[in-house]
């Protein structure tokens, strides 16, 4: 079964090891930098960095936003050793469970198989992309935009707010 732990504290041990799954899962483009990860870990209460604790092992790490009227998905990783327990299903159930409404999330365009495996779990898991021009702005000052896709659990109204909401919010606040 699997346990959520939010972690506000860069010095919990548990960060500590999530951090190099982070850097492992997600390439530069997709991740913050850590100081500004871990400043935000306390400074912005509406990012939830979550570890996953399966069996009582630490299994994974999931981050969202809770901006009020949707949730953004940011970053879910299992440790590699951990895979094909169906943990990533079990967080996508929890979500499914526990964010109610709009829930977004960006996934790399299915130009290479393990792209496509990943958009076509979240198709399955009631997903569907809703802008395939979408550009994630950059973590980092100065950075260049990145190609993905937007998905969501829904059509929705409005989506261009939301999607500027995000934009601000995730990216440019957390920008030093």
């Amino acid at each position: 079964m699997v346990i959520l732990r939010r972690i506000t504290d860069a010095k919990d041990k548990d960060f500590q090891e999530l951090m190099k799954l982070y850097v492992e899962a997600f390439p530069e483009e997709e991740r913050r930098d850590r100081l500004q990860l871990e400043e935000m870990l306390h400074t912005e209460p509406c990012m939830y960095f979550n570890v996953i604790v399966c069996d009582g092992e630490r299994a994974g790490l999931f981050i969202y936003w809770n901006l009020g009227t949707f949730y953004y998905l940011e970053h879910l990783a299992v440790y590699e050793v951990m895979r094909n327990k169906k943990i990533g299903q079990q967080v996508l159930d929890w979500i499914e469970e526990n964010l109610p409404g709009l829930r977004l999330l960006e996934a790399e365009r299915a130009e290479t198989e393990m792209a496509t495996r990943r958009v076509r779990y979240y198709e399955r898991n009631g997903y569907i992309v809703l802008d395939r021009n979408y550009m994630q702005p950059s973590y980092r000052p100065g950075g260049t935009d990145y190609p993905l896709w937007l998905m969501g659990n829904r059509e929705e109204q409005g989506l261009e707010g939301k999607v500027k909401e995000l934009k601000e919010t995730i990216y440019y606040r957390g920008r030093k």
